[in-house]
């Protein structure tokens, strides 16, 4: 007898998900049904959760949900212009931002809730995106799909299937997932995927992933931003997107404006801006109704005085002796915009189920409005002398003159190669035995006066060669050095293989040719002028002299055949269908140190070796003095110009090298760019200042790179967003 039967307990008989109880004498005591928990609905219920909270936190950093939000509307685009046959999509989904509920709704009404979110710069797509991610995970049901939103800048369709992309990406941002949750939920159409900003693409890239994307099963959801025009030139050249509604912003109306001022300030502080939007209303043509018109335009206004400060006030903006033009005005909110999307004050903790926060170290988050200008208005300031839009990680320093560039260049490398030969030829004395015995205190101060000697010997021509290689080769591209990747092919060079030229290989390896003469022949004389200084004996410098000789051309041929061998394996990147910034930075930083492990060894053997046919040739001996060459003083050169001279070659001839020279050390360095400068860079795309286009970045409107590139150095009087009165 059991314990229940033997207590009179109840016995539970189960049929399917219903279950009969018994009780004493076989009497039926009552019926329920038992629902054990689908472990999809629970991850992706789980999942919702957490996206929910991420971006409720996240419009909260970003001030988009005030109790008035700007009333963008988004008008219907019927079929014929950008969508899709009118029948496929029978419900118009349109509204405005002001009542995010209806158009959730709208949209939920979708019999496939496709959707394409169209608009100019700064009229407020991702804003859409963002707060209609939250109110769908508001109203989210159960088996409804969870809204991720993600930037689609570091997809790339030619090379990644879009479930792989969505795999990986969902892991990254939600690492508390496995892939199998992720596949299951993406399998059972429970991920609605929010892509931002097919425009951030490159431009050869947007119509294959537009082809990708429409490639897709039927009924999977999908909602997509890109900007009007670069919507329109793809849909030139391939299909819309198939089964989606399209909306597009309209432009506020300044009715529309002045209501979003009165209605987001208190009813204490309403009077402090009626000047304003009674200047609006009444002249709908004047320059601040121009401005204030624009999303983005209109949010910065209420930032900046959204606190009462004394002798400043909204109406000024009105005042067209002050601002006479839109320009103008525009100039003047745009100071507002680092003190508004670079708040002081602590971040909110991290999140759980989330990655890390890649903004900046906990310590480093509370960046002076003042300092980010400084940085920003040193990109915007590149970008004009270069006069292109594109900011790329590889050029960042070359506004910067040749000259400097090239003593910077010799002098990093330089160090380094002091550091090494240095600390090489100084421990190697300090293991030495041979001779007569020496006290400690002695083979110390020998062994550092070696490594200070040594170390110059090699460390001054290193400086000379390496500046001389840069040099050299800035002038022969006429441009940065651009990322590169390795190309292994040993069985011939077949044509469309992205191989160097003939005259790229001649070109390099006159470069190695010209630096390895110059190291070759300082090496060989700095060496001879420290015995003729150590001993006193000038005899030493017909020394120096042949071993200038001897070194210089062996150098200048084992650099020259390196370097055309480097050439010969070496092939650019496609930067058009490049991975995003730091990607393709990681891409070729391993590329860098691949190459070093292939070709530091050739150098240093070609080195260690050379010099023994050339003695030969010369019969072991040059004007007198002897040429010979000991297998110890080989290997000693073989090490030395492998790890000296490679590392000058990862420096001087790489977009890595430069970028590290130039980025990481010398632009911190003197204030021009944080410490950090990836980092930043990925931060202002986050807040909207930056925006990604493939592998390089753009300020997010031309407007606000002028404007930076003009005011860079002034000072805000107001960290939280105010702005001194404009003059002038």
């Amino acid at each position: 007898m059991s314990g229940a039967e033997q207590y009179g307990g109840p016995n539970p008989v189960f049929y399917g998900p219903t279950a009969i109880t018994g009780g004493p004498n076989s009497v039926q005591n009552n019926y329920f049904t038992l629902r054990f928990p689908d472990p999809v609905e629970t991850a992706a219920q789980q999942l919702g959760n957490v996206v929910l909270a991420q971006w409720r936190q996240e419009a909260a950093l970003r001030g988009l949900r005030g109790p008035a939000p700007i009333p963008v509307r988004w008008c219907a685009r019927p079929g014929g212009e950008f969508g899709d046959h009118p029948d496929l999509t029978p419900d118009a989904v349109e509204g405005n931002v002001a009542d995010l509920p209806s158009f959730a709704d709208a949209f939920r009404r979708l019999p496939q809730r496709r959707l394409v979110v169209l608009g100019g710069p700064g009229s407020g797509k991702t804003t859409l995106a963002v707060l209609l991610v939250v109110e769908l995970l508001r109203r989210m049901r159960e088996g409804d799909p969870v809204p991720v939103l993600l930037s689609i800048a570091s997809w790339r369709p030619r090379e990644d299937h879009l479930t792989e992309w969505l795999d990986r990406q969902l892991l990254r941002e939600y690492p508390y997932l496995s892939l199998e949750v992720v596949r299951v939920l993406r399998r059972d159409r429970r991920i609605l995927p929010v892509l931002d900003g097919l425009d951030e693409l490159p431009a050869p890239e947007r119509p294959v992933a537009l082809d990708k994307l429409n490639a897709l099963e039927d009924g999977t959801p999908l909602i997509l931003t890109c900007r009007t025009e670069d919507y329109a030139e793809v849909i030139d050249s391939t299909e819309v997107l198939r089964s989606a509604a399209v909306v597009e912003a309209e432009p506020l109306t300044v009715e529309e404006a002045s209501r979003y001022l009165l209605r987001s300030a208190t009813p204490q502080q309403q009077e402090r801006w009626r000047p304003l939007t009674r200047a609006l209303t009444e002249d709908p043509s004047c320059p601040a109704a121009a401005v204030l018109t624009v999303p983005l335009m209109l949010w910065l206004c209420r930032t900046a005085y959204q606190r009462p400060t004394p002798g400043r006030h909204p109406g000024d903006l009105a005042d067209q002796s002050c601002f006479p033009t839109p320009e103008a005005i525009e100039s003047h909110l745009l100071d507002s915009l680092v003190p508004s999307v670079y708040p002081v004050g602590p971040l909110p903790p991290p999140q759980p189920g989330r990655k890390a926060s890649g903004r900046w170290r906990r310590e480093e988050r509370n960046r002076d409005p003042e300092r980010v200008s400084r940085w920003l208005g040193y990109l915007a300031r590149h970008l004009e002398q270069r006069g292109r839009p594109d900011l790329a990680w590889w050029e960042l320093g070359t506004t910067m003159q040749l000259v400097p560039r090239m003593l910077l260049t010799g002098l990093v490398t330089g160090v380094w190669v002091f550091l090494f030969a240095g600390t090489v030829d100084g421990i190697g004395s300090l293991l030495d035995d041979t001779g007569p015995p020496r006290g400690l205190t002695s083979r110390l101060a020998e062994a550092l006066d070696l490594a200070v000697l040594d170390g110059l010997i090699n460390g001054l021509p290193a400086f000379l060669a390496f500046a001389l290689v840069y040099g050299i080769g800035f002038v022969l591209r006429g441009a940065a050095l651009e990322p590169s990747r390795i190309r292994i092919r040993l069985a011939g060079r077949a044509a469309g293989a992205g191989a160097r030229s003939g005259s790229e290989i001649l070109a390099r390896a006159g470069t190695g040719l010209a630096a390895g003469l110059a190291g070759g022949a300082g090496i060989g004389f700095l060496e001879a002028a420290g015995s003729a200084l150590h001993s006193g004996h000038v005899g030493w410098y017909r020394v120096g002299l042949v071993g200038a000789v001897v070194y210089g051309a062996v150098f200048a041929v084992s650099g020259g055949l390196a370097a055309a061998l480097m050439a010969w394996f070496e092939a650019p990147v496609t930067i058009a269908s490049a991975p995003d910034p730091r990607d393709l930075l990681g891409m070729n930083r391993r590329t860098v140190f691949l190459q070093w492990l292939m070709f530091a060894p050739v150098l240093g053997g070609l080195v260690a070796i050379g010099i023994m046919p050339l003695s030969a040739v010369l019969d072991h001996n040059l004007w007198g003095v002897g040429v010979n060459w000991n297998v110890d003083f080989a290997l000693r050169f073989g090490v030395l110009t492998a790890f000296g001279a490679g590392f000058g070659t990862m420096l001087s001839l790489t977009a890595w090298g430069q970028w590290t020279i130039l980025a990481r050390i010398w632009l911190p360095l003197t204030g021009r760019l944080p410490r950090a400068t990836m980092t930043f860079l990925e931060d202002a795309h986050g807040r909207g200042v930056l925006r990604k286009v493939g592998a390089v970045y753009q300020f997010r409107h031309a407007r606000l790179q002028q404007h930076f590139a003009r005011t860079t150095g002034r000072r805000r009087s107001d960290a939280t967003g105010g702005l001194s009165r404009a003059r002038g």
